[in-house]
């Protein structure tokens, strides 16, 4: 697809041109840029440069980036002064679908940035889910399913996307009714290990609101079904705990060993305080 874009772009040149001179695109798709990432490639710049050239389309004394927004941020952190681009005189339409084309070719993009890619497209060239599917080399069942997330609020896609949660997470969440729910099971993500099936069972099976369940009771309850076992295998090793501390005390420290349950664990904590003096016999 990209192929034939490029090919059927008028005076289409390869330059080099100068960073100042490149303002982002306003049909980037992407919102955010992984720092770690970033720094990364500004050092992989740094050593061997930058393989391959961004796309540009020329604008008012200006270069209009259509793809390539993170070889742009890491070659200024990396002190650069230019960069090779393919610089296309390309039509809206063409730069978005340009853009979209090569981070999702590139796995750039977070799949949220792709639903808003593919919502761009529908929404400012009144394409159909099945164009967009067709120019994207995709089905036209994965486009669909993306845009489906755009129901989520702002943010509950905000939180999504700092937990960094799958596709299927995202998913799972769109069965319950409102916001208020979503954030709540978001909550308990982030403070939970868990599997993406206990999750889409915990949404879909025990908290849709077909089952008449309230999503923040369920959660509640399932954190204490989680303790309960935990506490009773602690048993053991506080036992094991005490045993040792003695053996401290008895060798002279001054070492208090202090527990405490709460709802969402239990607490333990190994006081120790400077050597008992004369006095003291050892077993």
């Amino acid at each position: 697809m990209l192929d034939i874009i490029f090919n059927r772009a008028r005076d289409r040149q390869t330059a080099k041109i100068p960073l100042n001179k490149i303002r982002y695109g306003k049909f980037q798709p992407r919102f955010a840029i992984n720092d770690q990432e970033l720094e990364e490639l500004v050092e992989s710049i740094r050593e061997v440069g930058v393989l391959q050239p961004i796309v540009v389309r020329p604008g008012d004394d200006c270069y209009e980036l259509i793809a390539g927004e993170r070889r742009v941020r890491a070659s200024i952190k990396a002190g650069l002064k230019d960069i090779n681009a393919v610089i296309c005189h390309l039509s809206d339409r063409e730069a978005a679908e340009v853009a979209l084309i090569e981070n999702i070719q590139r796995r750039n993009l977070h799949f949220l940035e792709e639903a808003e890619g593919f919502q761009n497209l529908i929404e400012h060239f009144h394409l159909t889910q099945s164009e967009v599917a067709q120019k994207m080399g995709l089905s036209q069942s994965t486009i669909a399913n993306k845009l489906r997330l755009l129901k989520l609020a702002s943010p509950v896609r905000e939180k999504i996307y700092k937990l960094r949660l799958t596709e299927r997470h995202a998913r799972a969440l769109l069965e319950l009714s409102d916001t208020d729910s979503q954030l709540e099971a978001l909550k308990y993500a982030e403070q939970t290990n868990f599997t993406v099936r206990d999750w889409e069972e915990l949404i879909r099976q025990e908290c849709s609101p077909e089952n008449g369940k309230n999503i923040s009771r369920e959660i509640k309850k399932r954190r204490k079904q989680k303790i309960k076992p935990v506490v009773k295998d602690l048993r053991l090793f506080i036992n094991s705990l005490e045993k040792g501390v003695r053996v401290l005390q008895d060798a002279g420290l001054d070492v208090q060993l202090l527990h405490k349950q709460h709802d969402d664990g239990l607490r333990i904590i190994i006081d120790v305080g400077e050597q008992r003096s004369q006095g003291r016999q050892t077993v």
